[in-house]
């Protein structure tokens, strides 16, 4: 965030110490916990577990002994080893954070942005999507603007492409241009790689009401770990109907994971006028195995600096 004056700047630091305040009696509230991690992070850890991830964003630092280490581009990996080094399973644990990630710009500039999350460790799968989930929409609520929860699962495309057997680069290609909404491009793929015809010709199609998203995914034919996407989302679906509006949720099942270690429940917030996501998060138990024990974990990130902005902005 940057400051036309230094008086500017502490009033904005102010502002931003007040919602992050705010943010931490609702987390504190729901039985989370305050972790502190740490800033470095094993470069190689990262990189096994984001292998599609552009390595040159993160900020490098070579320890006494030579080994790269990485400031943190996500705080998730870092939390959960600070965790697992201490934690066996039991009982089920809940923590949030106040903290920052470092990113490498283009011009040789470091982002530093500012982010507020939380992780669920060890619940009941269903309960904690339903308790993560319904966080994320309540402290969307914050914003004072129309906003809108897009759900989908990292399952469903990547059952898709276990069945394609693409090459790194062909598959990564793809996922861009899926990412990126661009349908024409996508066809224009498809027919180059002689995929015309396959499920990926209609991925673009499956978002929207959630009903509708079902219906229309259950009309094409589904493996294992498709039809595994569409039985979790239908179940989240119904435990929202009876709790409260699904009117700011949706689905969206050409959703991509911003980070490689989700396998499952992904989601993405956004808010009216504002380009970028305001938070994101999503299932990630395969991580855990990284250190040491499997348990089901799910958590998201909420950007503050953005918050912030808006909610000056807003005036509230």
């Amino acid at each position: 965030m940057r400051f036309t004056s230094i008086t500017e700047e502490l009033e904005v630091t102010k502002f931003k110490k007040r919602v992050e305040r705010e943010f931490e009696g609702y987390f504190e509230k729901r039985g989370f916990s305050l972790i502190e991690p740490r800033i470095f992070q094993k470069y190689d850890l990262y990189v096994r577990s984001n292998f599609r991830q552009d390595s040159s964003k993160t900020v490098k630092v070579l320890s006494g002994n030579s080994r790269i280490y990485i400031l943190r581009p996500d705080i998730t990996t870092n939390v959960l080893g600070e965790i697992f080094s201490k934690w066996d399973g039991e009982p089920p644990l809940k923590v949030y954070y106040n903290s920052k990630i470092y990113l490498n710009k283009p011009g040789g500039k470091i982002l530093e942005n500012y982010q507020m999350g939380i992780e669920s460790l060890g619940e009941d799968v269903l309960d904690a999507d339903q308790e993560i989930v319904e966080m994320a929409t309540s402290l969307m609520g914050t914003l004072g603007k129309p906003v809108i929860l897009e759900l989908g699962s990292s399952k469903y495309l990547d059952g898709i492409f276990k069945e394609l057997e693409l090459d790194l680069e062909e598959e990564s290609e793809v996922r861009n241009l899926i990412s990126k909404k661009n349908r024409y491009g996508l066809r224009l793929k498809l027919k180059d790689l002689g995929l015309e015809g396959t499920a990926l010709e209609h991925i673009l199609n499956l978002q929207g009401d959630m009903e509708e998203v079902i219906q229309r995914a259950k009309a094409y034919p589904m493996n294992r770990e498709m039809s595994e996407a569409i039985d979790e989302l239908e179940n989240l679906m119904e435990s929202f109907n009876r709790r409260y509006t699904t009117g700011e949720i949706k689905f969206d099942l050409s959703m991509l994971p911003d980070l490689d270690y989700y396998d499952g429940i992904i989601f993405k917030g956004y808010c009216l006028g504002v380009p970028n996501k305001i938070l994101s998060g999503g299932r990630y138990d395969r991580l855990t195995e990284e250190f040491g024990l499997r348990v089901p974990a799910i958590g998201f990130m909420i950007d503050l600096d953005l918050v912030t902005r808006i909610r000056i902005e807003e005036g509230r």
